[in-house]
């Protein structure tokens, strides 16, 4: 069925040049014309509907690079933490919950160790208390730690001989599980769900992130942390999702994603850990652990022969790095595969990025390196006082410089890491825009790029995507207010008022 819409009294930024465009017209899938002033009246009566954007900010479809679908879907069904702030909160909500499904098992999301005025994560003992007759499986915010109950670490039947297990001064388990017996305790958790489920889960879940504004995100399923099956899943049910969705399989195998027909690889394949488990590679201690500079997982000869590996096959690899020493080991190898093939214009990514020295960035330029980055961590855990600063010191200061990694020439793709932080890219616009280091703060045009014609970049769909322009896909976000003339500091306030894909309108609330 053809779609005719009509969208007037606009201020549209196409994001592929500098002009502002007052009208736009959608003929089914595509943008069939956009002018200034009255010349949208011609196309009033082959209008099936007209959208008066009152002035607002009207922008090519927001598309979220780095985005957790499954996990976020069925994390949005799991009992939040993130609010806890003390051990007593987790217990009256791990209460109410249990007594709310009894005989249900009970997973608990969100979980930040920072928060909480213990310091510390709880152990079987402490949740013991609340709930014991069912198992309780809590993950931390960033999936790198796990805490049981009694009857959770009985369950799930982890070996009590695997790296990660804690345990206490009477080598007794805690409860508290880490490294690899986590990534084998969420592999085993996961799998256990039905697809069935997955479906339902992501369909609700989409109904959200559509009110964000966003048309495409790129799933990074599978893996390290993650199930193999959400991205089996992904893979089988792109065609029946509401808005599109490319897939990153988080797998080394290389010989399975090429069978798959996928043209990619990777999206959190771990160099290293996060700031917060302190397992990010740095070049320097951390600031509250003496002696610890975090781990790499690969030695420079693993990643050196899968990154040649992913030249050779032709394969756009996205590799996952937070420290410096991580990113350096990434940069190596990359630099090993381009000497060794000379293949050029696969756009590989790092993802996060978070602590590039000047040096890595301009050799991640000569590379054709793609940043993949996630502004709205600077929100959550930048500038004195927060997670950055107790856990680097000052290099707290060093910390995603968007503005000398575009001075530099290296293109940022704008994530979310979804359900990490919210799937929300009007945030980490606002986040880039008001980076605590105001050095690092990128104006509000190249904070728009990095959800819109950037991220069509790092999925080489900018034929089709990422800006308005005739003959592309109607994918377009009606934004309440004129960004570009918002004040900086109320950029997150910013609502969106309608989102369309491909020419459907999948969100209103413009009457």
């Amino acid at each position: 069925m053809k779609r005719n819409l009509l969208i007037i009294n606009a201020r549209c930024l196409s994001m592929a040049d500098d002009t502002i465009y007052h009208w736009l017209a959608i003929r089914d899938q595509n943008i069939s014309a956009m002018g200034q002033g009255d010349g949208y009246k011609k196309y009033l009566k082959q209008a099936g509907a007209v959208i008066d954007a009152r002035g607002g900010t009207v922008l090519p479809g927001f598309i979220d690079s780095h985005f957790h679908l499954v996990q976020a879907a069925l994390n949005s069904r799991s009992l939040d933490l993130s609010k806890a702030r003390s051990f007593r909160d987790i217990g009256t909500l791990v209460s109410a919950a249990a007594k709310a499904s009894p005989k249900k098992n009970i997973r608990g999301i969100g979980l930040d160790a920072q928060n909480l005025k213990e310091g510390r994560f709880p152990d079987r003992t402490v949740i013991d208390q609340y709930c014991k007759d069912v198992p309780v499986f809590i993950n931390s915010v960033e999936y790198q730690t796990s805490v049981l109950n009694t009857y959770a670490l009985l369950y799930y039947k982890i070996p009590f001989t695997l790296d990660g297990i804690e345990f206490d001064e009477n080598q007794v388990p805690t409860g508290i599980i880490t490294h690899y017996a986590n990534v084998l305790l969420r592999e085993n958790v996961l799998r256990s769900i039905p697809n069935a489920v997955r479906m339902e889960a992501v369909n609700e879940f989409l109904e959200s992130v559509v009110k964000k504004g966003i048309t495409t995100v790129n799933a990074m399923e599978g893996g390290r942390l993650y199930c193999d099956k959400d991205a089996e899943f992904v893979y089988e049910a792109t065609d029946k999702l509401a808005i599109d969705v490319t897939l990153f399989y988080s797998t080394m195998d290389i010989n399975k994603v090429k069978e798959m027909q996928l043209k990619r690889i990777g999206g959190c394949l771990y160099v290293d850990g996060t700031f917060g488990a302190r397992t990010a590679a740095l070049s320097f201690e951390y600031n509250d652990c003496t002696g610890n500079m975090g781990g790499l997982n690969f030695t420079q000869e693993e990643l050196n022969q899968f990154v040649l590996e992913c030249y050779v096959k032709k394969l756009q690899l996205a590799l996952y790095t937070i420290g410096d020493r991580a990113i350096e080991q990434a940069l190596a190898a990359h630099e090993y595969a381009l000497d060794k093939t000379g293949n050029t214009g696969l756009r590989h990514r790092l993802e996060h990025v978070e602590l590039p020295t000047l040096d890595q960035i301009r050799r991640a330029k000569k590379l054709g390196l793609v940043f993949s980055m996630s502004p709205t961590y600077e929100y959550i855990w930048g500038g004195p006082g927060k997670l950055y600063h107790e856990r680097l010191g000052e290099n707290y200061k060093r910390t995603n410089p968007f503005d000398q990694i575009i001075g530099e020439g290296v293109v940022i793709c704008g994530g979310s890491d979804c359900d990490v932080t919210p799937a929300d890219p009007l945030l980490g616009i606002h986040a880039a825009v008001n980076h605590p280091v105001e050095a690092h703060r990128v104006p509000v045009y190249e904070a728009l790029k990095m959800f819109t014609c950037n991220g069509a970049y790092g999925i080489f769909e900018e034929d089709k995507k990422g800006t308005l322009e005739v003959g592309k896909l109607a994918d377009i976000v009606i934004l309440d207010s004129d960004i570009l003339a918002t004040a900086k500091e109320k950029i997150k306030d910013i609502k969106v008022m309608a989102t369309i894909k491909s020419g459907r309108i999948l969100h209103n609330k413009i009457t």
